[in-house]
């Protein structure tokens, strides 16, 4: 009986279901303080990395810039709407886009037979596993309370999340190279 379904296209639906949990943490399984709180009326102990809080406005030469039209105040409100939320709101959205980096990747890797080819794309796939981490720990970052869902759940899940898909794709890539060249 003929092997289906190789390894490396197990593999390769293995790494599209990280990417769709890199959607799934912050959004809903380990959800950030906005999506863990229906109301979406949290408050944070200060803003971190660039955090507005609720109620902040943006400046007025944003708010006020050339181009002005008379649907201004239609704008502003739109502006307004987007500086109310907290910085994690942001980390989830970011992680959301790497999620969907991942599934696209995979389906390269899925659809790839070259060793090389699926060794680089395994490359990139690590690359974006450091990036996952970078994102809530450094880039974008999480609220300031430890007590806060994003804090408390999500920021180690993705931590966790990142390290294991890092070093998945990069031991993959070294088996790759290593092992598959001929």
């Amino acid at each position: 009986m003929p092997n289906i379904v190789s390894k490396g296209k197990i593999l390769a639906l293995l790494y599209a279901l990280i990417g769709l949990l890199y959607i799934a943490v912050p959004h809903g399984l380990l959800p950030v303080c906005e999506y863990a709180d229906a109301s979406a009326a949290h408050h944070h102990a200060a803003p971190v990395h660039g955090e507005l809080t609720h109620g902040a406005h943006t400046p007025p030469t944003e708010q006020h810039g050339v181009g002005t039209s008379t649907s201004g105040h239609q704008e502003d409100a739109a502006r307004h709407a987007e500086a109310d939320h907290a910085v994690c709101f942001w980390t989830a959205k970011a992680e959301a886009g790497l999620g969907g980096l991942i599934v696209f990747a995979s389906l390269l890797l899925f659809f790839s037979a070259s060793p090389e080819r699926r060794s680089g794309i395994t490359l990139v796939l690590a690359g974006i596993a450091a990036l996952g981490a970078l994102i809530p720990f450094e880039l974008i970052g999480v609220c300031l309370q430890e007590s806060m869902p994003c804090r408390a759940g999500t920021l180690p899940a993705l931590l966790l999340l990142s390290g294991f898909f890092f070093l998945f794709a990069l031991l993959h890539s070294f088996y790759l190279i290593r092992y598959r060249k001929g």
